[in-house]
């Protein structure tokens, strides 16, 4: 009768294991491939895509604290294809308003809950587990922090000041609520060459030479319309980028569909328009052949940082300083005093985004297209 070693991080008990399909391992005699699991962690992250995305900064840290961990990831069925294919991720688990049976059914060493939204609260408090790190439940259904770090980003959830105050970023503040040691890794996104193929379509749709193919994406979803820049002060980036020779490609969803015709239009083709129907990895291989991004504070922004691709980043209501552009990149804000407000909608003419200029942006372009150009 075979023996199993079913702690090994690679067994999966319905189906052969990775190395037994690739390299013949057997399970009762396997060496080379056996990597015996010490912790099972469970890791509750649902929210919004890019905050999910975002999050994968903290896993190198999450495992320094728990080595030789199998971490299960929880979080909401948009978001899943943003963490397949992850190293550090033994197992992703879509949330669709019920219990997984997985979390039902298995006892973790640490369940790790970095928000203190009900949900997420909801599904740490019912695993089972010897520890809790970040965020659980208390008996009336209210959110308990269980740190000082923990204890710090609720009482920012609750506060636009302290919001606006705040001076770290977003990896930063996590790694005190999940008390790992954060050494700025940046987010993680792994997308196949299959995945890049619609990328490199465009890619070659642009030619080559020195000029620059910028990604701008014009759209921000619907929680803060004014998350998004001006309709006018893309057309004239975009026709500005087109008589210096550049190419644009024009990035968003359904959403930006009529906007990005527009721009094509006006653009005398220096855009294209690269649709708005791509799955979100699909999606992440056009942003990744682009030579600088331009975008709000969106998905977009955290799958050009996660990419490695150099972004210009144009802030109003949400918190720049929360966001870390690793370097590669560039944060613009106008000289307001009502920045980072979080407002839903605003009355201000004219508008923080639409105090944003042209000129500013543009040469952010050009600054960042030198730093792509030398790397």
């Amino acid at each position: 009768m075979s023996t199993y070693r079913t702690d090994c991080r690679h067994f999966r008990g319905d189906r052969p294991c990775a190395p037994h399909k690739l390299h013949g391992a057997e399970c009762a005699t396997c060496t080379s491939y056996y990597d015996p699991v010490q912790r099972r962690l469970l890791l509750v992250k649902l929210a919004a895509m890019g905050d999910v995305l975002r999050t994968t900064s903290l896993l190198p840290a999450i495992h320094r604290r728990w080595p030789a961990s199998h971490l299960t990831w929880v979080t909401a069925p948009d978001s899943v294809p943003l963490l397949e294919g992850n190293p550090h991720i033994d197992r992703v688990v879509a949330y669709r308003g019920a219990v997984p049976l997985e979390v039902l059914a298995e006892r973790y060493d640490v369940v790790i809950n970095p928000d203190a939204a009900p949900d997420s609260c909801a599904l740490a408090q019912l695993a089972r587990t010897g520890q809790r790190v970040g965020f659980a439940f208390d008996e009336r259904g209210a959110p308990v922090p269980l740190g000082d770090g923990a204890r710090h980003w609720m009482a920012m959830g609750v506060s636009d000041a302290l919001k606006r105050d705040n001076r770290r970023t977003y990896q930063e503040l996590m790694a005190d609520v999940l008390e790992v040691d954060y050494r700025r890794e940046p987010p993680q996104l792994e997308i196949s060459d299959d995945e890049r193929a619609r990328g490199r379509e465009f890619r070659l749709r642009c030619g080559g030479g020195d000029r620059l193919i910028v990604g701008l994406n014009t759209g921000a979803g619907g929680r803060w319309k004014y998350k998004r820049w001006t309709e006018d002060g893309y057309l004239q980036l975009v026709q500005r980028l087109g008589a210096a020779g550049h190419k644009v490609l024009l990035l968003g969803g359904p959403g930006e569909a009529q906007r990005n015709a527009r721009l094509v239009a006006a653009s005398g083709g220096a855009a294209i328009d690269t649709g708005g129907d791509n799955p979100v990895r699909r999606f992440a291989g056009i942003v990744e052949v682009c030579d600088v991004v331009v975008t709000g504070d969106t998905l977009a922004m955290h799958i050009a940082i996660a990419a490695r691709v150099p972004t210009v980043v144009l802030f109003g209501p949400t918190s720049l300083h929360e966001i870390d552009v690793f370097d590669l990149g560039e944060r613009i804000a106008p000289d307001l005093d009502c920045l980072v407000c979080y407002k839903t909608d605003c009355d201000f003419v004219p508008n923080c985004m639409a105090s944003i200029g042209v000129d500013a942006v543009y040469d952010a372009v050009l600054r960042c297209g030198r730093v792509t150009a030398s790397t």
